[in-house]
């Protein structure tokens, strides 16, 4: 009985080294593993915003059955939890302050180098006989810190030493028993750093960890239901899709965005991709050259484009430099 369990520790102990090598070579920084029994924390935080938010709870109802992902998936045993690093990108500045970073780095842009980094992951994953669902079935942040590859600040981002928040969490769901890495669970920020509340616009990170969706400039400049309210549209200054306030300002972000690697997919776009071009840009400028690079907003929303642009180009609020 012993050799038996020995020889199947060791098994999955070569299951997982093979894996971290093959997100390594995909490109991830970092690659980690945690079970897929339920995050209870993750539930509570959920419960915590209904109740204390009621006139936002439908936006954190759909969240509430995410803390168990066996729910959807019963055979799955482990979550492999991938670091995908985009804090690397030369970003023309006329466009930084404007649009979130994160969005300009999207792998999902047609042309972007990393676009196929997940299907390759999920192809070496079945080879190695593997059932496999893409997602953690949970909050992919929570997975993170789970796992032991990233920590959550109080901006609510996952963070890596190297990489700050400048990096996107990807998940899979696999059948095999793969021994959990530590958790890293503790508060990365610096002792009594308020930084990232202080500049939130909008108020919407309210305290520690805690994000009114509602009034979050992600939500409100293209999805949340339209007009937008007054008093929220005057605070939103130059962000025209998204917003980084609160991760310039993290000292956990200093240094941690390298330019290294150029964004042709950008550059092409010229003028287009500026406050200017985007307020007198055309419906058909929009489904045909700014639309691909944020497919999943829907094609018909060229006019939100260039009411937020119009309200950049109207906003005293200085932006954000670049690297």
């Amino acid at each position: 009985m012993g050799s038996a369990m020995n020889a199947l520790n060791r098994s999955s102990d070569a299951m997982a080294e093979r894996i971290r090598r093959t997100a390594q070579a995909i490109g991830y920084e970092a690659c980690g593993f945690t079970t897929t029994a339920p995050f209870p924390e993750y539930k509570a935080a959920v419960e915590r915003l209904i109740h204390d938010f009621p006139e936002a709870a439908p936006l954190y109802e759909r969240l509430r059955a995410r803390d168990d992902p066996r729910a959807t998936t019963p055979w799955a045993r482990t979550i492999v939890v991938a670091v995908r690093r985009y804090g690397e990108h030369d970003l023309p500045p006329r466009i930084v302050g404007h649009i979130g970073r994160n969005y300009l780095c999207d792998r999902r842009a047609p042309f972007h180098p990393d676009r196929e980094m997940p299907r390759r992951m999920t192809v070496a994953l079945r080879a190695m006989g593997l059932r496999v669902r893409r997602g953690s079935g949970t909050s992919d942040r929570w997975a993170a810190a789970r796992s032991g590859v990233a920590r959550l600040a109080r901006n609510t981002f996952a963070v890596t030493e190297r990489g700050g928040s400048w990096v996107n969490i990807e998940c899979w769901r696999v059948n095999a028993e793969i021994p959990p890495d530590s958790p890293t669970l503790d508060d990365p920020c610096p002792v009594g750093c308020r930084r990232c509340l202080e500049a939130c616009p909008t108020g919407a990170l309210c305290a520690p960890r805690v994000v009114r969706m509602d009034r979050c400039i992600a939500w409100l400049t293209f999805r949340a239901p339209w007009p937008v309210d007054p008093a929220l549209w005057a605070r939103m200054g130059p962000w025209i899709y998204g917003c980084d306030d609160c991760q310039t300002v993290c000292p956990l972000n200093r240094g941690r965005w390298v330019c290294r690697r150029s964004t042709p997919w950008l550059e092409d776009l010229g003028d287009l991709l500026t406050p200017e071009g985007i307020a007198r840009m055309s419906d058909d400028e929009y489904r045909a050259r700014l639309h691909p690079l944020f497919g999943y907003i829907p094609a018909g929303d060229a006019e939100r484009w260039r009411a937020n642009a119009r309200r950049a180009l109207a906003s005293k609020t200085p932006k954000a430099t670049g690297c």
